[in-house]
């Protein structure tokens, strides 16, 4: 089990005045934190815009990362209009301390697994008479932590698969695994996603375990699930390139593509010459130096 710290989460007032973020060439920009920083209108209130952020969530907190700020500000900022009878979808940035139960369920190559009770649960608004929002109560439900090994510093490829899985999250949140929000370990400074918890572990795991048990109608389910997942990451214009058992969660019989690390758009290839990931699942365009307009997957039951 981690240990938890409290991080401090809201800049001191001379820092909200006059906050300094550092670029990726190491150059200081000067933020003004008397004006939006999407309309670069006055506030309404202190550290609030009302039409940017009618959900108050924009301000007040860091990740500690200009570029994870932003990833997460953008999701809030682009359901400003979302109506109530529609599902608003937005990531939430997330103290380490409002989660308990942390236990470790998991290990891969680039990330470490962690079940645990988000105290808060999920962030849900409701419309008022005067057209304003107030938050729901707050509901503990149990979450999956996924560490992401060296992210620290916050490289191109963590962030690539930070906006793979939310793209596919957002445009298709049936056959997506819930993508909510985003925290960082208070002892290595490593960030990790806040997502559905995968109450029936990876595929490898139930086919070891319970294969006899498993009828014919189980696994063309699987099947179909994983299929409409693929098909859906595939219109959005993405192949996954490192799929396999491991990196297949099931959940109350629904399966979930998860471990978007090397994806990518189909008509992009890695810069460099590294091939990463489960060797035997790798498809051919993560291993050959020209792309293939085909991805094909052949399942084994």
């Amino acid at each position: 089990m981690m240990a938890k710290a409290n991080e401090t989460q809201v800049p001191t007032e001379t820092e909200q005045n006059n906050l300094k973020i550092f670029d990726k060439v190491s150059n200081s920009v000067n933020i003004n934190h008397n004006n939006c920083s999407y309309c670069n209108k006055p506030f309404t209130e202190e550290l609030w815009c009302k039409e940017c952020d009618p959900h108050r969530m924009i301000e007040g907190w860091t990740s500690g990362n200009n570029d994870v700020d932003k990833f997460i500000k953008d999701t809030i900022y682009d359901m400003r209009n979302v109506d109530e009878k529609y599902k608003a979808k937005f990531l939430e940035w997330v103290p380490f301390d409002r989660f308990k139960d942390i236990n470790q369920i998991g290990v891969g190559g680039f990330a470490k697994v962690y079940s645990a009770t988000w105290i808060d649960g999920k962030a849900g608004y409701t419309r008022q008479d005067d057209l304003s929002w107030k938050k729901k109560e707050p509901q503990p439900i149990k979450v999956a932590l996924k560490r992401l090994n060296g992210s620290e510093n916050m490289s191109v490829e963590y962030l690539n698969e930070l906006k793979v899985h939310w793209n596919y999250y957002k445009a298709n949140d049936i056959v997506a695994l819930k993508f909510y929000g985003m925290t960082k370990d208070p002892e290595t400074k490593e960030f990790m996603m806040i997502l559905l918890f995968a109450n029936e572990g990876n595929l490898r795991s139930v086919l070891s375990h319970n294969f006899n048990n498993l009828l014919w109608e189980d696994k063309f389910l699987y099947l179909e699930w994983l299929a409409g997942g693929l098909n859906y990451l595939h219109y959005l214009g993405y192949f996954h390139k490192d799929l396999h058992s491991g990196n297949i969660l099931q959940e109350n019989s629904r399966t979930y593509v998860s471990d978007f690390g090397l994806s990518g758009l189909s008509n992009k290839q890695k810069s460099d010459d590294k091939i990463c990931g489960v060797l035997p699942y790798i498809a051919p365009e993560g291993i050959k130096n020209h792309i293939h307009h085909l991805q094909i997957f052949t399942v084994l039951v």
